[in-house]
């Protein structure tokens, strides 16, 4: 097994605090912005927490954030300086685990008294660039390493193994669990791919060259959706291995980085440089919601507890809330 710390992060404020100064929000027509307070702190990956709250990773400041659905803000500091927390996701075991893209560590936080223990795993590659992370089918958490070229499986009590992609330098970026019992995972340099539980990989060319898939989900439909933030274009896989591509983006170079579904039966998209948010029909039809705050830079995003999309504004800071 790899090494392993435990170590009670130090919250910057108690979890049940009430939005203060620190916590500020502001409301322009469906958007709700709230303020990360450490400044600059570049949040990036979201998701649901088995507690009810959004979960985030601070990019720059090295932290774990929590928001309530009300909008307090709790930030918990990750003991790896420098670790540049990446992806979150709720894990089978109760915990949040998080990818430490420099750190070149797994890390798992403790949602429930004791909130914000932290518990870091070693990956056996050096300097993997770990990027998208995804609970599994088999109770296990699968993640990808970026610059090594290889997927990995984490259990729960921390044993790493890993599995080459045989396509160089595909760079795999974001994953999640597929319909079909598989792990689809997108790769960079143009194509998306899926490994099995027992490690088999198989992956497939994207229609436009050069398109960086990003950013992947699981559509009301059952297929694999993903966004080409390069081709500026959104891609749809079935489970075979049949991919289309919708050119959906109302503002040309809109870079879309990250995409979930709502029981709305609609898939919601981030715009990087468009600054705003797409809701798309599986047709491929488009409704845009631009954001209030300029150069916000939208990250990932995700479904809240109350039906409401959660979001990351990397470059502005924010956590956004929209309420279709």
């Amino acid at each position: 097994m790899p090494a392993a710390s435990d170590v009670p992060a130090a919250p910057d404020a108690p979890a049940d605090r009430a939005p203060d100064a620190a916590t500020e929000a502001s409301t322009t027509g469906p958007f709700t912005e709230f303020d990360v307070p450490t400044p600059a702190s570049s949040p990036w990956g979201i998701t649901l927490g088995p507690d009810g709250a959004l979960w985030f990773t601070e990019l720059v400041a090295g932290k774990i954030g929590r928001i309530t659905t009300a909008g307090a803000i709790t930030e918990f500091a990750i003991p790896t300086a420098m670790s540049d927390p990446f992806a979150i996701t709720a894990g089978p075991d109760g915990n949040l685990w998080f990818t430490e893209e420099y750190g070149g560590k797994i890390g798992r936080i403790t949602p429930v008294a004791p909130a914000g223990t932290i518990t870091e795993f070693d990956v056996p590659t050096p300097q993997p660039n770990l990027e998208g992370i995804a609970a599994g089918p088999d109770g296990n958490l699968w993640f990808t390493e970026a610059d090594t070229n290889k997927i990995g499986r984490i259990t729960p009590t921390g044993t790493v193994t890993e599995f080459p992609i045989a396509t160089p330098q595909s760079y795999p970026s974001y994953i999640v669990a597929g319909p079909d019992g598989n792990v689809w995972f997108t790769e960079a340099f143009g194509k998306v791919g899926f490994i099995t539980p027992a490690g088999k990989i198989t992956d497939y060319m994207c229609p436009t060259a050069g398109s960086g898939p990003v950013g992947i989900a699981v559509g009301p439909d059952g297929n694999l959706w993903f966004a080409e933030g390069a081709g500026h274009q959104i891609g749809r896989s079935t489970p075979a291995g049949v991919i289309a591509e919708f050119s959906v983006m109302p503002t040309g170079a809109a870079s879309p980085v990250s995409l979930t579904k709502r029981a709305d039966g609609y898939l919601w998209i981030t715009e990087q440089m468009g600054n705003q948010l797409i809701r798309m029909t599986i047709a491929g039809e488009a409704t845009s919601y631009p954001l209030p705050t300029a150069h916000a830079f939208p990250a990932l995003i995700v479904v809240g507890p109350d039906g409401n999309l959660w979001f990351t504004e990397s470059i502005g800071n924010k956590i956004g809330r929209l309420a279709p």
